[in-house]
């Protein structure tokens, strides 16, 4: 049996099984339509609605999604470069000329 919301999984989802998981249990864990303060599933019947299962399905409904962006084009950022080049300058130079590498000469063995 295909259940109504496998058929549309919308464009913001980012994590298809965990928003399908999610659909699922939130689907299961409704409010009573004579009582909306209770969930309907069995397993939830002395619990006030939301239920424990259905606010985590919620939560991952949430993170499942990409986060809508509030601003749109690209951020202006001042040249970082040229004020580290600046800053640091000379840090990650020798300041004295390095001395030649010397040749390790091989010690006398005493007889």
């Amino acid at each position: 049996m295909t259940q109504p919301h496998r058929r549309a999984v919308p464009r913001t989802v980012t994590d298809v099984l965990l928003w399908l998981l999610a659909t699922d249990v939130a689907a299961a864990h409704l409010p009573r339509p004579e009582q909306p303060g209770h969930c309907a599933n069995l397993r939830c019947t002395s619990e006030a609605y939301p239920c424990p299962p259905a606010r985590d399905a919620h939560r991952a409904c949430e993170a499942a999604t990409r986060p809508t962006l509030l601003a749109r084009g690209r951020a202006r950022v001042a040249a970082p470069a040229a004020a580290a080049a600046a800053h640091f300058a000379g840090w990650f130079r020798p300041t004295r000329p390095a001395a030649p590498p010397q040749r390790l000469m091989p010690y006398p063995r005493a007889a």
